[in-house]
């Protein structure tokens, strides 16, 4: 029930947007965001990755953000232990925290919304042994596609789409897809 009444009220506040500040992008301004996403990966010993967390920014110049993001992760990863029988398998959930900075460039603004992509690395920090690289940190890259619809004068509903590597660019690695939502609010 409090998933679709959450989902009505994203429908309500999309379908009546309001209008973005035209200093809301331009060179000296900042903004938080609250965020959450999921992701897929293409190692069969992950699952699902869920997200939660925000980031802070800086319009450096006039479309163009310097981002410094903090994520937690919940990592559903599958261990698996060979036994007489066969293998057996063990699902538990892993809890990481993310670091990242991006710099993020809007190529699209107009008072309702945005276009923007966004691109950045940083590092991931689990309580258990990640099991792409059997370490419990590893690096990170991310690029972000997405777009922004105003609310208000000076809040937006966020969302984009990231492609997220981690680890080392080998058989080590691994790679996700998965997007984000989140509520700008510039000051």
């Amino acid at each position: 029930m409090k998933r679709l009444a959450a989902t009505s009220l994203l429908a309500a506040l999309c379908v009546f947007p309001g209008s973005a500040s035209a200093q809301e992008y331009t060179k000296g301004t900042s903004y938080i965001e609250p965020r959450g996403g999921v992701y897929a990966t293409t190692n069969p010993n992950v699952g699902v990755v869920g997200t939660y967390g925000g980031a802070a920014g800086h319009y450096v110049l006039d479309g163009v953000a310097l981002e410094a993001e903090g994520l937690g992760y919940a990592v559903d990863q599958t261990g698996k232990t060979p036994t007489p029988l066969g293998q057996a398998s063990k699902t538990e959930t892993n809890n990481a925290m993310g670091v990242a900075a991006m710099a993020k460039w809007n190529f699209v603004r107009t008072p309702k919304g945005t276009l923007f992509v966004g691109a950045g690395g940083g590092g991931v920090f689990a309580e258990k042994d990640l099991p792409y690289n059997g370490q419990k940190n590893s690096g990170m890259g991310q690029a972000d596609i997405g777009g922004t619809v105003a609310l208000g004068k000076n809040v937006s509903l966020r969302a984009a789409g990231r492609y997220q590597h981690l680890g080392s660019f080998d058989d080590k690695g691994l790679d996700s897809l998965g997007g984000n939502v989140g509520l700008k609010i510039s000051f």
